[in-house]
């Protein structure tokens, strides 16, 4: 049984729903609240003794480094969340390349670690993702949610789950390809009667009543062995600035029960034990282990 907490670290500017309101050129004038909010899930995950993996956006790695180290210090992991925020269908191979490579060095200077996750902006995965994350040395990604689809760019539903994903590099023509294993870890859904239910956080968490979450999250734990929630430190910040120009949708979704994020998220992490918490690295390894760990002899079949 694992729960895997991620936390994609990004301020209120820049998430997708609001873009059409805050165009990069914007972001430096904008007012930086990510520290604060992120303070408090560090505070929560002390309280609760988790231990949680952190996608970071690499502009805001960059302005606030002490952020990065002072999460890692809590015993943390740091993963990647790119560069720019920039949804990666609208990349070419080589912008994204540069993206996912940028935000990666710059973490692992702060940290001195490496950094082995990523978690594409909007869930966009696609083939030029998995092809660059090998090619720069990441090991997991965890873009992949059935609501908002696969290898899809119109947020449709996609296929089924890859786990793990396969694929080949070639370095040059006529060099032959090797086999690279790119891990994904889901983003949880509630699985019903062929359909996927969001269960996995973020706005869901804020929409559906606490109590049916937490028993979908612990139905989906019992069955998969694994549950993976998102959320983003904005989630907690009832007193960001309010975008009136933003129609109903957009401000419903974005607003909705901000003041009750934090204490929804205290009862949540009450609900299940401390030792079932990881860092995604952490539950592969474990998997890892499990899956190569030899064959028990049962019993009676062992000569003394």
């Amino acid at each position: 049984m694992a729960i895997l907490i991620t936390i994609d670290v990004e301020d209120y500017f820049q998430v997708e729903n609001l873009r059409p309101f805050f165009p990069h050129s914007t972001w430096e004038k904008c007012d930086l609240r990510v520290e604060s909010s992120t303070h408090r899930l560090l505070d929560l995950f002390d309280r609760h003794s988790v231990k949680a993996t952190f996608f970071f956006l690499g502009w805001i790695a960059e302005r606030c480094p002490g952020l990065v180290r002072e999460v890692r210090n809590r015993g943390h992991e740091i993963a990647s969340h790119g560069y720019h925020h920039q949804v990666t269908f609208e990349l070419s191979k080589e912008e994204l390349r540069d993206d996912l490579y940028r935000s990666k060095c710059l973490l692992e200077d702060l940290t001195g670690e490496r950094v082995l996750g990523y978690r594409a902006p909007k869930f966009s995965l696609s083939r030029n993702v998995l092809d660059s994350l090998a090619e720069l040395g990441y090991q997991y990604d965890s873009s992949y949610n059935a609501i908002s689809g696969f290898f899809s760019n119109n947020g449709s539903t996609g296929g089924p789950e890859p786990s793990p994903l396969m694929h080949s590099l070639t370095d040059s023509p006529g060099t032959p390809s090797f086999p690279v294993t790119i891990q994904e870890i889901p983003i949880s859904s509630l699985r019903i009667g062929g359909m996927s239910i969001p269960l996995g956080g973020g706005g869901y968490f804020r929409l559906w009543p606490t109590s049916w979450f937490e028993r979908g999250a612990a139905h989906i734990l019992r069955s998969e062995g694994r549950y993976v929630f998102y959320l983003h430190p904005w989630e907690l910040d009832h007193d960001q600035p309010r975008v009136k120009e933003a129609g109903g949708l957009r401000r419903f979704k974005h607003y909705l029960n901000l003041d009750r994020t934090l204490d929804r998220f205290d009862h949540f992490l009450t609900r299940f034990e401390s030792s079932s918490f990881r860092t995604c690295t952490e539950y592969l390894e474990t998997s890892k282990s499990k899956m190569n760990s030899p064959p028990t002899c049962p019993a009676e079949s062992r000569t003394h």
